[in-house]
């Protein structure tokens, strides 16, 4: 019976163990991979920048007639 128990506390540890180590080796890896993922987006321009038209010159100003 306690040959038993003494295996079976082996089993259960080496098998956190193995988890770890998997977890830790591929946590890595899958951060690699969304970072390369993530380099191959466009370039996009954080600011578009508009300018109002400048006013045509008043003087210069032809008006415009309706009608006739």
């Amino acid at each position: 019976m306690k040959k038993d128990a003494i295996s079976t506390g082996l089993f259960i540890a080496i098998g956190f163990l193995c988890v770890a180590i998997v977890i830790a080796v591929l946590i890595p890896v899958v951060r690699d991979v969304i970072d390369d993922a993530d380099d191959n987006r466009p370039v996009v321009p954080a600011v578009s920048m508009t300018q109002p038209l400048t006013p045509a010159d008043p003087a210069s100003e032809v008006s415009l007639r309706l009608g006739a």
